[in-house]
This record gives C-alpha cells, structure tokens and sequence, in this order.
C-alpha cells in the first residue's frame, strides 16, 4: 500500500484529548488522499498529469508545425486534414480532461465522481472534524512542540562547552519542529493570533470559498464542452455564451492547467498538510523517439489512397431502405 495512505503510528499513540474525532479525521483524511493520489486512473492527480503531460506533447509537434512553415525544407512537412484531426482530438480530450475534473459533487451515490469540487466539498462538509489538534496530531505529532522542545533541551548535559551535531526527527512525538510548522500554518488557515490557539480552532469557511471561487474560472471550458462536444445544442440555447465558452485556445486551457494544479496543491500542501503534486510526469523513456522520421514511403503512400476507396465504397453500399420494420409491406400492387 502507498505510504501516504498509511499512518505511523495508532490512535493511542497519538496526543489526541478526543480520540474518536481524531480516528474520524484520520478516517476522512485517508479517503481524501486517496481521491488524490490513489492508484485508480480517475483519481485526481491522475487526470491533472494526464491533462499536462498531453497538453506538452502538443506543444512539441506545434513546435514542429511552427518551424515547417516558417524554414521550408522538402522533406518536412505536415498533413492538412490529419493535423485538423490531431487539433480537433487534442482540444476536445482537454476540455473533457478538465470538465470532468471540475465536476461538482452528486446527490445520487450511484453517480458519484472523483473531482476537485467534490474532495473541496466533502472536506468543507467535514469542517468540524478539521480541528487545530487533529490537523497537527493526526500521526504521532505532538500537540505542545514548546513542552518537548524544553525536554530535549534539558537532555543536554549542562554547563557543557562542546557543541553537538546531528538531526531533528521529523515524525512522532518527539518532532517538535514539525508541530511547530502545522501550527504556525494551521494559524494562516484559522486566522488565529498564535497567541490565542485553541486545540478546537477550525480553518475558515473563507479558504474554502476562495478555492471554489477560484475553479469556478474554469467553468467557460465547461459550458463548451456541454454546448459544443456532449450535446450538439440548437443555436438559441447559445446566444448567451461569452466569446470564451465558444472557443478553446492553449491560452484558455493553460490557464485552467494553472488554477486546477494549484488547487489541488493547497488542499495537499495546506489543508490536508501533504506533499505536493510534483510537476510535470518525468517519462520513463525517449518520448521524442521518431519525432525526427516521415510517416510514410512513397511505395506505401499509394496504400493508404487504396484504404481510402475501400472505405468510401463501403459508405456507398449503405442502404437506408433496411431499417424498414420486417412486418412492413413494401410492396403494394393496386387492384384492377
């Protein structure tokens, strides 16, 4: 099992006064992370690489169409018709990519999505499980880093004048810095004076609001999507659309790219105090092989125009008059 989905340590060993709302919060925090960064394909860091890893390589061959038409060379050269087709897919994938990533919550458990919205609201909806103490005790942190601090300080032998060396753990109830880090950003995410913590502090409705109001920029690739690619909608339903929900430029997709990663970076780094996405998928292999070569011989050129024919005398040979129901009379004779 991922090691993010695991905790070091037991709620017993976890400096928790209200235990069962920690083992709730710990409960909720796993199913959270798991929408994240699970293994199932849907999963939310999942689509997000998906959607950046596809919208670079398209950059790269509009790199290579760019420098074609620019420094004419005989043996490079792009396809019309096929390079509309790689257009074409490329802008409808991406705005499918991120409709479906920005797809609200479902009352109907039988249409359940894994989207931001969803993990945004089902975090928002559990606000009163997300406390000062859980957010910083959840796996073994202690709640007052101040107390172990002076305890470490103390194993010291005193009036010593060598120095000593060495690291600080950085989990578990003796990782005073680490306590003093979720509480100095629990404070931002509370607005608490650090002075007046309270173990029941809650993060502010606010945070939440700010990142809903942020993906909600998002929802012009939305209506495209709904207008243009999953319904083919009649032109009065259209009239209202702003010239972005009619169109999708890299400019538009680009910018969704950057308000959906760094949303799902705060809710990881911020409010669910994990690791960030990571960037860009590092490939595993020369993704730029056979960029450099033709895709066809001359020789084998002459086969694809057979292919053509074959299909367009497929399309020809297509007869309407077949779908009339079999208990049909077809042909009728007039009586003398």
């Amino acid at each position: 099992m991922n090691d993010r989905f695991k905790y070091k340590y037991s709620i017993d060993q976890c400096d928790f006064c209200d235990k069962r709302k920690g083992e709730s919060f710990r409960k909720s925090r796993t199913k959270w992370i798991k929408w994240l960064y699970g293994e199932d394909p849907h999963s939310i860091s999942q689509q997000i690489y998906t959607i950046l890893w596809d919208y670079a390589l398209f950059l790269v061959v509009n790199e290579l169409r760019k420098i074609a038409s620019e420094e004419l060379e005989r043996e490079v050269g792009f396809n019309g018709p096929v390079i509309r087709l790689f257009d074409a897919g490329f802008a409808t994938t991406q705005a499918v990519a991120i409709r479906k990533i920005i797809e609200k919550p479902k009352k109907n458990p039988n249409l359940a999505v894994i989207s931001l919205r969803r993990l945004l609201k089902d975090i928002e909806d559990n606000l009163d499980l997300m406390t000062r103490e859980n957010y910083v005790c959840y796996d073994g942190l202690p709640y007052d880093y101040d107390l172990v601090r002076r305890k470490w300080l103390s194993s010291f032998p005193k009036n010593e004048k060598i120095g000593h060396s060495g690291s600080l753990p950085t989990y578990g109830p003796t990782a005073f810095p680490m306590s003093d880090r979720a509480h100095k950003n629990f404070d931002i995410l509370a607005q608490v004076n650090p002075n007046k913590r309270s173990k029941n502090d809650l993060i502010k409705i606010e945070v939440f609001q700010h990142l809903e109001s942020e993906i909600e920029k998002c929802e012009n690739i939305k209506k495209y999507v709904d207008k243009f690619i999953a319904h083919a909608a009649a032109p009065e339903t259209r009239t209202t659309l702003s010239d972005n929900a009619k169109r999708i430029t890299l400019e538009n997709l680009e910018t969704c790219h950057k308000i959906i990663y760094e949303v799902a970076s705060f809710i990881s780094g911020q409010i669910l105090w994990e690791s960030n996405l990571g960037g860009l998928p590092v490939p595993q292999y020369d993704h730029m092989k056979n960029l450099d070569k033709k895709w066809s011989t001359t020789k084998n050129l002459k086969k694809t125009y057979r292919k053509w024919n074959e299909y367009k005398d497929k399309i020809s040979k297509w007869d309407s008059t077949s779908l009339w129901p079999s208990n049909f009379k077809i042909d009728w004779k007039k009586k003398p």
